[in-house]
């Protein structure tokens, strides 16, 4: 199997320590293309003997794995490839995934400008994808929720956290927004998410 933007490697390797049987029996590999997060990743995964790759899906890298080679594919809010998803799964091969919606947070763009960066990510663009590439699609399903901040302060830490959210983003040139929400706290955004299973015929 492999992990697709693995991290830090702490999910996988919360369901490998899970499995009833020992890792060293498995064949699994994971893959991460922001850069900070290799490193650790490679560290983390080493004690299971879990091999990384350094890729990075957005610049169009093809997935570093062998064509047919794998059973299973997870992927959790990392772009994939669905070309590249039907190449490396073997027939009868699962690929999951949990994305986030190019949709989601859009209440901070309202609030600070910017264009989403990615609109395209939607869950009927994923199936046709995916469908496209000769999977069957399973389960297809969506969600929207809240995310609330105490106060402009946690926004802003936020912010910090997932630049990509609002490219550009900075306290001194929003501060008069930032004060009008923090006025009005909570403050509150919508979040967007979907998730997926497909099996390669």
């Amino acid at each position: 199997m492999a992990d697709l933007g693995t991290g830090g490697g702490e999910r996988l390797i919360e369901l490998i320590r899970s499995m009833p049987i020992h890792a060293s029996s498995l064949q699994i590999a994971a893959t991460e293309g922001w850069e900070p997060n290799v490193a650790v990743a490679r560290e983390n995964l080493a004690p299971f003997g879990v091999g990384l790759h350094a890729n990075d899906i957005e610049s169009g890298e093809p997935l570093p794995l062998a064509d047919s080679s794998l059973d299973l594919i997870v992927a959790r809010h990392e772009e994939f490839d669905a070309s590249e998803v039907a190449r490396v799964l073997v027939p009868g091969g699962r690929f999951l995934t949990q994305q986030v919606d190019g949709r989601d947070a859009h209440e901070l763009r309202a609030w600070f400008g910017g264009e989403p960066l990615y609109e395209h990510v939607t869950l009927a663009n994923a199936v046709s994808a995916l469908r496209a590439e000769g999977l069957r699609v399973g389960v297809a399903e969506e969600w929207a929720g809240r995310m609330t901040f105490a106060d402009a302060l946690s926004l802003v830490e936020y912010l910090a956290l997932v630049p990509w959210d609002v490219p550009g983003f900075s306290v001194d040139s929003n501060i008069e927004q930032l004060r009008r929400l923090d006025a009005a706290q909570p403050i509150t955004v919508t979040q967007r998410r979907f998730r997926l299973t497909a099996v390669r015929d």
